[in-house]
């Protein structure tokens, strides 16, 4: 019975567990502290540890006072251990994780809720289009996430870093110099060119409280205005979805962004 409850409980977190995100146990540290990460799926802002970690990353980086110090052999060596890792100096942090490649294939009807319901609009227009609301679909799809943190007091320009992964959120002020009520200007970039007129979520929770969420669009500079109205966990992501260049392995190829941060 318990293999089974298990195995229900898997497939429900496969089929329904959208966002992923980087969640260190503390944003503000003390320079030279030891800080454990984990990396996070779910949905709602409430997550589960990724259980695919030692199969599926491809790279996890700090960057930070000048320097990068690579993850990667941390995250792939154990699937339930926190990564662990030292902010030595004062200032701002980036954390900056990507995936392999991995592949889905979903019925018609219940690909474009997926689509629908993570903005994906190109593409449910295009399957509408040609007629093919009702064809199954399979995906290839990576992970971009990345996590702010602030060590000490003083503040740069690392959090506005681009690291070059396939899609990207800029955050173009530190939010660790910002206050409730202020407004957070973040860029999408996609293959590092500014993405007009999609659709980016920002999540807000406190401890244990109920998560709220937005909608924002883009402008024509690829730039959402995202209003930062309470103090603790923040995250912003989006999905880019392409078509496949290989039809003959998947009809699509996306990539899945977030960006955490605390106020």
């Amino acid at each position: 019975m318990k293999k089974i409850t298990f195995l229900l409980l898997f497939v429900w977190i496969l089929f329904t567990a959208h966002e992923f995100w980087l969640a260190p146990g503390q944003y503000r540290i003390k320079p030279g502290k030891t800080v454990s990460l984990d990396l996070l799926i779910g949905e709602d802002f409430q997550g589960n540890l990724w259980g695919a970690r030692t199969r599926r990353t491809q790279s996890l980086v700090l960057l930070g006072q000048g320097s990068q110090q690579d993850l990667t052999a941390q995250a792939l060596a154990s699937d339930s251990l926190s990564v662990q890792f030292k902010c030595k100096k004062p200032g701002t942090y980036l954390l900056a994780m990507r995936s392999q490649n991995s592949f889905l294939e979903l019925e018609g009807d219940k690909f474009n809720a997926y689509l629908e319901e993570d903005g994906i609009e190109n593409i449910l227009a295009l399957r509408e289009q040609r007629g093919e609301l009702d064809k199954p679909a399979r995906e290839f799809y990576q992970r971009c996430a990345k996590s702010l943190l602030q060590a000490g007091k003083k503040t740069d320009e690392t959090y506005n870093v681009i690291t070059g992964m396939p899609l990207e959120i800029i955050p173009l002020q530190n939010p660790y110099t910002m206050k409730p009520g202020d407004v957070l200007p973040v860029q999408i970039l996609f293959e590092n060119k500014p993405l007009p007129n999609v659709v980016v979520r920002s999540w807000y929770k406190m401890d244990e409280t109920k998560t709220r969420d937005e909608r924002h669009r883009t402008n024509a500079e690829g730039i959402a205005d995202i209003k930062l109205d309470a103090r603790g966990y923040w995250m912003i992501s989006l999905v880019r979805m392409i078509e496949n260049n290989d039809k003959s392995q998947a009809d699509y190829q996306s990539y899945w962004a977030s960006l955490t941060f605390a106020l």
